[in-house]
């Protein structure tokens, strides 16, 4: 919705009409409801990746709330609930600094541009005072060089996050990382967890 008035514009109408005509008409699930407070509930606080040039976008809580209630709705009817699509490879991941950590990471279509990788956490401690937890990708091609996918500072023992993939490749592994707020971009050599994929 427009920030200026409670009704849609011209443009939101005919984006909503082709979206309607895009989907299929199901009837959704009895717990659908249920399901888009869990996805709308935050788990976690993001950090940006960006830490020095940071745009900031000012959305009415109403529309906010409302959009994302849309992207879950059109994520259950099109993928029935399960995830993007089929699964490529996935990780179980173990504690490292924190023996008590578990999880797992799924990558979702990381051979093509705009994939994706789930990761689920459990039993996580809250991030030591000045620092957050970060979480790298290894590509089997790399030479042993992590990219970072993104960062967090958790607000519950659970997390899920769903980050976008740096590019299409042939992943080998996840970590997560210690990393002081802002400390240099390169992996701190200290992981909480990490997992490899297959």
């Amino acid at each position: 919705m427009s920030d200026d008035t409670d009704f849609p514009t011209e443009i939101e109408r005919e984006a909503l009409a082709a979206l309607e005509a895009a989907l299929p008409r199901v009837t959704p699930p009895g717990d659908l409801f249920d399901r888009i407070l869990a996805e709308v509930r935050p788990e976690a606080t993001v950090i940006p990746l960006h830490r020095k040039s940071q745009r900031r976008f000012v959305v009415p809580a109403a529309s906010a709330l409302a959009a994302v209630a849309a992207v879950a709705l059109i994520a259950v009817v099109a993928f029935g609930g399960d995830g993007p699509g089929p699964a490529d490879a996935r990780a179980a991941i173990a504690g490292k600094s924190d023996p008590a950590v578990k999880g797992e990471a799924v990558l979702y279509g990381s051979t093509a541009d705009g994939g994706t990788v789930r990761v689920s956490l459990r039993d996580v401690p809250a991030a030591p005072s000045g620092h957050h937890y970060e979480v790298w990708v290894l590509r089997r091609d790399a030479g042993g060089e992590m990219e970072a996918v993104g960062s967090f500072t958790p607000t519950s023992t659970d997390v899920e996050l769903d980050l976008p993939l740096p590019g299409p490749g042939d992943y080998a592994a996840v970590d997560v990382s210690v990393e002081e707020n802002g400390g240099p971009p390169a992996h701190s050599d200290t992981s909480l967890a990490g997992g490899t994929f297959s």
